[in-house]
């Protein structure tokens, strides 16, 4: 849209344009919308998981243990972290959600399978002195892309 036009349009107008356009794209090009979809998202939300890309993401997970999707929900895992003095400064409770799940996805049966085991490897990884702001999310988002 040429920015003139856009100082005319107003907000409601706009996101139903761009709902509609998503809709087309989707459609027509999955893959562009999936990028588009993420893009928009990283504006919204930053690097970090909101409930609804948690779902989206453990939805997606193919388990060792032959299981799919999430092991853990967020209350379950925000009880761990509560229980095991997890603290979320760098990272939200949908990342360690994710970080959780993705820790039992790809090493069950590697690591000892307790609760406190996984609570350990999420917590070094979340917390890695290297690692960068949004770790968690910017994982998932190179798997994806």
């Amino acid at each position: 849209m040429h920015k003139e036009l856009l100082k005319y349009v107003s907000d409601e107008k706009l996101r139903e344009f761009t709902r509609d356009a998503l809709s087309m794209i989707k459609e027509t090009n999955h893959d562009l919308y999936e990028d588009l979809e993420m893009h928009l998202y990283k504006d919204v939300y930053g690097c970090h998981f909101s409930e609804w890309m948690v779902d989206k993401a453990t939805k997606r997970m193919v388990n060792n243990d032959g299981s799919t999707g999430p092991h853990w929900t967020i209350e379950q895992t925000n009880a761990v972290a509560k229980q095991y003095g997890v603290v979320f400064d760098n990272y939200n409770e949908y990342d360690w959600n994710y970080v959780m799940n993705m820790i039992f996805s790809d090493f069950y049966g590697i690591i000892s399978n307790d609760v406190q085991s996984y609570v350990k490897f999420a917590k070094a990884w979340l917390e890695d002195k290297d690692g960068p702001e949004g770790k968690a999310f910017k994982y998932y988002y190179e798997l994806v892309k």
